[in-house]
């Protein structure tokens, strides 16, 4: 029985022993290697965007003509899209026309709906 006692009592002393280790030298130094990570990541995204600010102030033209075009892109885009939407296509009408026949009694037809619904 001593021997069990004495096992739990080295047990328990190699216990305390790891925590304290591990709470004064491995958790301080993986919070400093964290930061010390965290603040070389955060200059490293300071210095790509500084150049890229530098490199559009180095070339007006080029950044204008970009701008120019990708606004000139995305406004083609939406008067696409627009477009398809308000279109009278034959797809359009047939589906509104058999949604019209499968409506259920008492619900309003589209026809006296608002113009700015339909």
């Amino acid at each position: 029985m001593s021997k069990i006692s004495d096992d739990i009592s080295k047990l328990r002393e190699d216990v305390s022993t790891l925590f304290s280790h591990t709470g004064r030298h491995t958790l301080p130094e993986g919070a400093h290697h964290l930061a010390d990570y965290g603040r070389h990541k955060l200059h490293a995204g300071g210095a790509l965007a500084a150049s890229g600010i530098q490199y559009l102030k180095e070339n007006p033209k080029q950044s204008s003509a970009g701008l120019a075009g990708g606004l000139l892109l995305l406004g083609a885009v939406g008067f696409g899209i627009y477009y398809l939407c308000k279109s009278e296509c034959t797809w359009c009408k047939k589906t509104t026309e058999e949604d019209e026949e499968s409506a259920e009694p008492g619900l309003t037809p589209s026809s006296e709906l608002p113009s700015y619904i339909s």
